[in-house]
């Protein structure tokens, strides 16, 4: 699978990564294909929060299963108000997700009490608690929002936030900004939580996708997303092995140049 650099640390990360946003609520038998899937393609990042019911805790267990600790790179979230209430939400968060000592990625979730958390998560990644800290939004209208963080504290490894093929609201300088300040990207809701198929419900694909690589609606919506340089990590979730698999070929063969990205919006836009 393609990687592209951290840019904090210049580390390898694969492109396609796994959310765990409703997918993961419950364990099913599945969710052990999907892993096995994942990691045996190359992937590493798993994301998800304690927002996300069991999820967290479902993915301790499946990742137990499959022996995968080793392998993956876990990223989740802080989602309360406070110090204490959140320190002791991370520390549940380890326990659940079967951490270990060291959690590689923790994101302040929706900008909430922020500057409270990141001053916690900067303790942590001094003692190697975390190795990288993230901040994160599920709305285009927080750029603005997020945008200030990033330009103020410079410990910031990622940002999390929405992009589509559909909604490209962060190709108007949020990404070049990400870019400009070090900042590695992690790209939730690619699929519009699976909204862009249902726009292209019973579309061809265009004849030229395959000169691209892409051979399915999925492909096409994740790489037209890797066609910008400044992405780094795309985190569709899914509990469904198929799914998985196909998600996971995007990561793969050629990437749109700019042109072709634009060609693929146009195609898109006239459905």
């Amino acid at each position: 699978m393609l990687t592209r650099p951290i840019p904090s640390t210049g580390a390898p990360l694969p492109v396609i990564g796994l959310g765990t946003y409703r997918s993961f609520a419950r364990y099913t038998p599945q969710l052990a294909e999907v892993l096995t899937l994942f990691f045996g393609a190359g992937g590493t990042l798993i994301d998800s929060s304690p927002m996300y019911g069991g999820a967290e805790a479902v993915c301790g267990d499946v990742l137990e299963e499959v022996n995968g600790r080793g392998t993956a790179f876990l990223a989740t979230k802080v989602w309360a108000s406070g110090r204490e209430k959140g320190v002791h939400e991370m520390e549940t968060s380890f326990r659940n997700m079967r951490a270990g000592d060291t959690m590689e990625l923790m994101q302040v979730h929706n900008l909430i009490d922020t500057d409270t958390h990141l001053d916690t998560l900067k303790g942590w990644k001094a003692e190697g608690r975390v190795k990288y800290i993230g901040i994160t939004h599920y709305a285009t209208s927080a750029f603005k929002d997020l945008g200030k963080y990033i330009r103020k504290e410079p410990e910031i490894d990622f940002c999390q936030f929405p992009y589509s093929i559909e909604q490209r609201l962060a190709e108007n300088g949020f990404l070049q900004l990400c870019a400009d300040y070090g900042v590695a990207t992690l790209i939730n809701m690619p699929f519009e939580q699976d909204g862009l198929f249902n726009s292209v419900l019973g579309a061809p694909l265009p004849d030229w996708a395959k000169e691209i690589g892409v051979n399915t609606w999925s492909q096409y919506f994740l790489k037209y997303l890797l066609a910008n340089d400044a992405v780094t990590c795309l985190i569709p979730a899914t509990g469904n092995p198929s799914h998985m698999a196909d998600n996971l070929k995007a990561g793969t063969g050629p990437i749109p140049d700019p042109a072709e990205q634009k060609r693929m919006a146009l195609y898109f836009d006239r459905l």
